[in-house]
């Protein structure tokens, strides 16, 4: 097999496109130390950041090959869009070797760190791994529940907040133990726009979900009841942008992110009126990637000027 096929594959494999998802949090939370903190450790920031993203990909990978083993235990969704081992040819033991090397490079370079920076960055990665792991693996996982969405929005959207900013002020005059708390109001947009990615999601595997005896927030609150939720945590993620603005936390030209409103109203109303993997689902990757990137670019501009 050519250098390419396998390229591929490890994309498909790591879903390659979704690292954003880790990459967004963790930018939120050095932006908010340097403005907030008025300090940013940038050596340090991006090897941990590089870090964050290994594991993300690892991850990604776990969920794939778990992911598998389900749908050959559900013949009927075996030919399934999700399946992506079998979608992709991707054979099983390179696929967890590839899991493997990307878990102990992210580990080594999280202990290192650790050494250098304290116990709280050891906590909130090992926080990361239980959650991460306890997704897709073990006898109950979360994904089968319908705390998947909470799950995703914590472990993401808060904690590499979190991990994004502690590594830029663990050795400031002004740290104190408490800094999550700060952290916590400034993940918001994060959290509820996160966890939106996972809730689209269930709700167009519904239907493929029950076969395989997973019964997520969706299963509970039906297709109706989970699109309002959805609506109202994009709510909730431009409420937490202006707390936070008005608290101090960040800078009063991230409430420019507000002006994202009425494109990300238009693709979720879409989204909304025809919920399908295949074609609408990507409006809901476009809403978070709009209100965070905005957010992010009117936060620098505002930290700079």
């Amino acid at each position: 097999m050519n250098l390419l096929s396998h390229l591929t594959q490890f994309k498909a494999l790591v879903q390659a496109q979704t690292t954003m998802l880790s990459a967004l949090p963790f930018i939120l939370g050095m932006i908010f130390a340097g403005f907030y903190y008025h300090h940013i450790n940038w050596g340090l920031s991006l090897l941990l950041l590089v870090a964050a993203i290994l594991f993300h990909l690892a991850i990604n990978g776990h969920n794939q090959v778990t992911d598998f083993m389900r749908y050959q235990n559900a013949p009927d969704t075996t030919e399934s869009t999700n399946n992506i081992i079998k979608r992709f040819n991707i054979p099983l033991n390179w696929a967890k070797g590839v899991i493997v090397i990307l878990i102990a490079l992210a580990a080594l370079i999280g202990l290192w760190l650790t050494w250098l920076s304290g116990w709280p960055l050891l906590l909130l990665g090992g926080l990361s791994f239980l959650v991460g792991y306890a997704y897709s693996g073990g006898p109950l996982p979360i994904l089968k529940s319908p705390f998947g969405e909470i799950a995703s929005g914590l472990a993401m959207g808060l904690n590499i907040t979190l991990i994004g900013l502690y590594i830029n002020i663990y050795n400031t005059a002004t740290f104190a133990n408490a800094f999550w708390l700060k952290g916590l109001i400034v993940s918001l947009p994060a959290i509820f726009t996160i966890a939106n990615i996972m809730l689209a999601n269930n709700i167009c595997d519904l239907a493929e979900d029950q076969l395989t005896g997973r019964k997520t927030l969706v299963h509970y609150l039906g297709i109706k009841a989970s699109l309002k939720l959805l609506c109202a945590n994009y709510i909730f993620s431009y409420l937490g942008i202006i707390l936070a603005t008005c608290l101090g936390y960040l800078p009063w030209l991230a409430l420019g992110s507000l002006l994202t409103i009425p494109p990300v109203y238009q693709k979720i109303k879409v989204f909304v009126e025809k919920p399908q993997k295949t074609t609408t689902f990507f409006n809901n990757l476009i809403a978070l990637h709009l209100i965070l990137i905005s957010l992010l670019l009117f936060s620098l501009l505002g930290l700079w000027l």
